[in-house]
């Protein structure tokens, strides 16, 4: 027994060191500036590697690029996405321009893989801002690719809108109609404002079912949920039913006001009117509260889509979801652990 425990632990500690050296073949983007040349939901594939040893990626039918620069122009080595291929033979300054202009950028020495979720530096509408990026895993063959969900929006100006206290409106209507036909789909949320950023990365699950028949969404392992609410203070005030990210339980059996609460409060809303009930928009321009200096702003959200906790591909992004070197901690945890219970 002792012989096997030292094999099986040897083995799945080997198994923890290939899986934090390695390179993964591909990887999904999410978390993007909203309607940055779609560059959220992008699927980047592995195709060599540069001088330093590190891998870089390009995107799937555009001219993008993920790669670690050493030095672009300040001395400061950095994982980078970038409009211009990377050139493999020079050390430093990759794309030839002597800058350190990118569509986004985090500074990191590990030149091994870029970070599984952070926060990055982008360019968004012109501006630099901090968004907190989340890199997916994946494998890339010649038959098979990311597959995303597909949607098409329109904006349009809304004229004598009335808000409820407290809410946002930036005088236009987001309307994104999603083509999703799997509504128990657990969804991956990104894309938040700096100040939510504890949000980015949640997996939620479908748990039930409103009265309205949508489906109600609990994120794991904590109280934040996503549902559907057809009047967020009750009182008839509101006449614009909406999607609603928050960290209130909502009530199955109610008709409106399904937290309760009386007001119009939540992280974030979504108006409904073309999407419908049956799921939230794969991607949207969402109204989010981003703290007193920024109050209420449109951020556009991600919801993609995973594996359903009950499945064993939804049980393994449970850890995947985690950092590349909290996924090394538990798996080393669980060497140990089957070693001493087979030595006991």
């Amino acid at each position: 027994a002792r012989t096997m425990a030292r094999l099986l632990a040897g083995v799945v500690a080997a198994s923890v060191v290939s899986s934090s050296l390695g390179q993964p073949s591909m990887y999904t983007l999410t978390g993007g500036c909203y309607m940055e040349d779609g560059i959220d939901g992008m699927s980047f594939v592995k195709q060599g590697n540069t001088r330093s040893g590190a891998p870089y990626y390009k995107a799937l039918r555009a001219e993008k690029y993920l790669y670690h620069e050493p030095d672009c122009q300040d001395g400061a080595p950095r994982w980078v996405l970038a409009v211009k291929m990377p050139d493999v033979t020079k050390t430093r300054n990759l794309d030839g321009d002597g800058s350190c202009d990118y569509i986004g950028q985090l500074q990191s020495q590990n030149t091994s893989h870029p970070p599984a979720a952070g926060e990055w530096t982008m360019l968004c509408d012109g501006v630099s801002k901090p968004r907190y990026l989340i890199l997916l895993e994946g494998t890339s063959t010649t038959t098979t690719t990311t597959a995303k969900a597909s949607t098409s929006t329109t904006t349009s100006r809304k004229v004598g809108v009335d808000t409820a206290p407290g809410e946002f409106d930036d005088g236009y209507s987001t309307q994104t109609t999603n083509n999703t036909k799997n509504t128990k789909a657990s969804l991956m949320l990104g894309g938040t404002c700096a100040y939510k950023r504890t949000l980015n990365g949640l997996i939620y699950d479908v748990v039930s079912t409103a009265s309205d028949g949508s489906p109600i969404y609990k994120a794991r392992g904590v109280e934040e949920y996503i549902y559907h609410d057809a009047d967020c203070d009750g009182a008839g005030n509101v006449t614009v039913a909406r999607w609603v990210v928050d960290n209130s339980k909502p009530n199955s059996t109610a008709i409106k006001d399904l937290d309760g609460d009386g007001n119009c409060t939540y992280h974030a809303s979504l108006d409904s009117a073309s999407g419908g009930t049956s799921r939230p928009p794969a991607s949207a321009g969402w109204s989010m509260y981003c703290g007193e200096a920024s109050g209420w702003m449109k951020v556009g959200l991600t919801l993609q889509e995973v594996p359903g906790v009950d499945s064993k591909a939804g049980r393994d992004l449970i850890v995947n979801a985690a950092t590349r070197s909290g996924l090394v901690a538990a798996l080393a945890a669980v060497a140990l652990v089957t070693a001493q219970l087979l030595l006991a």
